[in-house]
């Protein structure tokens, strides 16, 4: 059978994957601020076009990115490769860019170095390693003469970690998202595989204006980190109240979860102030992260917010509070039980050797920017099914994938594809 001839194909060409990913990581897309998309996309196009798959360039305009609170460099070149058959459609995604680098690494985090059986690398799991699993996948096909039974449009997209106006939103805004989504961005781990929701995302910065002076005279400024504190102390509270609601979706099984429900999240992530301990400071900034469910109103979620920031105003010294909402990600829900799933399954059962009792079904509370492409479309059809598990340490140091779930995963990728 050729599915068999693929198969044993991409077990020989294991050192090719393998050098396809330290060739796809090398090219550092971390956003912000996003640079060198396009020079990934140098890349990447031949190698579509090689398997006699038509190529395009898309761009998304400039003036589409002011909602994007972030320095952002270099165009947003997007590329979609398509299988012309003239059957079904399905729309393949992957994003190209990935967090940035912060600590320190024991690895290169662009060398793609392979250790024990496992790569190191940025984004070798979030997701630059289903990029070069997508393209061993569409090689093996081409080689052994395997039709898809799909018409199979490819698109590799930017700006994923930010949110705001995506890749993949404009795709689905023009029209370029065809039939259901395969998403790679996704897990080998069976428990964690078929995705019934995603949370929205609000980022909150919030800044409290003092007036700064010498810190032995404190009494002729404000300080600004100190008139914070009665906001945080409302915030905190909200916290524990919000934590307490629960979705109808349940969550994936995960340790330290404390509900077996989806639940809200809210983070206070960044706080910056002051510049030497003998200045009082004249403004303070906190970041505040709250994901929420699919039940809450994003516009209810802003409210509350406001309406606890505007009660620790009140016991506050500051000068002036100024709060900025950046909406980053709508929240979502999917269907994980239409037969593009179940063919999902069977090509893991048939790889991983995964027993039906072996899946779990259930919604995180990370944000995806597949909930525009399902509130732009208005669909829930989509497949999640990536080269993660929880211990590849996605978006910290040493970030890796195991070399054998790239291989796992383009066979599951033919699978889809042409049984």
């Amino acid at each position: 059978m050729k599915l068999d001839e693929a198969f044993r194909l991409i077990d020989e060409r294991e050192h090719a994957l393998v050098a396809t990913l330290r060739d796809v990581i090398r090219f550092d897309n971390s956003v912000p601020p996003g640079r060198n998309y396009d020079a990934l996309v140098d890349y990447l196009e031949p190698r579509f076009a090689a398997v006699g798959m038509e190529t395009q360039r898309v761009v998304v305009p400039e003036e589409k990115l002011a909602c994007v609170p972030f320095e952002l460099e270099g165009p947003r070149v997007n590329l979609v490769s398509t299988w012309r058959t003239g059957l079904e459609p399905v729309t393949v995604y992957a994003h190209m860019d990935t967090v940035p680098v912060e600590e320190e690494w024991q690895h290169d985090p662009f060398a793609g170095e392979v250790d024990n059986g496992r790569m190191y690398g940025r984004g070798v799991t979030d997701m630059k390693g289903s990029i070069a699993t997508l393209l061993t996948a569409l090689e093996a096909m081409k080689k052994v003469g395997l039709e898809p039974k799909y018409e199979i449009v490819a698109a590799m997209c930017t700006d994923e970690e930010i949110g705001g106006y995506p890749g993949v939103y404009h795709l689905a805004r023009e029209g370029m998202v065809r039939g259901h989504v395969l998403c790679m961005e996704g897990f080998q781990d069976p428990k964690l595989c078929f995705w019934l929701g995603s949370a929205g995302m609000i980022d909150v910065a919030i800044t409290t204006k003092g007036k700064s002076c010498h810190s032995g005279m404190n009494f002729l400024g404000v300080n600004a980190l100190e008139a914070m504190v009665p906001i945080l102390d409302e915030l905190l509270l909200l916290k524990e109240e919000v934590e307490k609601r629960e979705s109808e979706i349940p969550s994936f099984p995960m340790p330290g979860s404390l509900s077996p429900q989806m639940t809200p999240m809210f983070n206070l992530d960044i706080i910056r102030s002051g510049t030497k301990s003998n200045i009082v400071p004249a403004t303070c900034m906190v970041v505040l992260n709250r994901r929420y469910i699919v039940e809450e109103d994003q516009e209810d979620v802003k409210a509350e917010i406001q309406k606890a920031i505007e009660r620790g105003k009140k016991r506050s010294k500051a000068l002036d509070v100024e709060v900025r909402f950046d909406c980053d990600y709508p929240a979502a829900s999917y269907n994980a039980r239409t037969p593009h799933v179940q063919r999902m399954r069977e090509a893991m059962k048939l790889v991983q050797g995964y027993k039906e009792e072996d899946f779990a079904y259930g919604g995180l509370s990370g944000s995806t920017d597949m909930a525009f492409v399902a509130q732009t479309l208005k669909m829930d059809d989509f497949v999640f099914c990536g080269v993660a598990r929880p211990d590849g340490n996605i978006h910290g140091a040493d970030e890796n994938v195991r070399v054998s779930d790239l291989i796992a995963h383009a066979k599951e990728l033919v699978y889809y594809f042409c049984s």
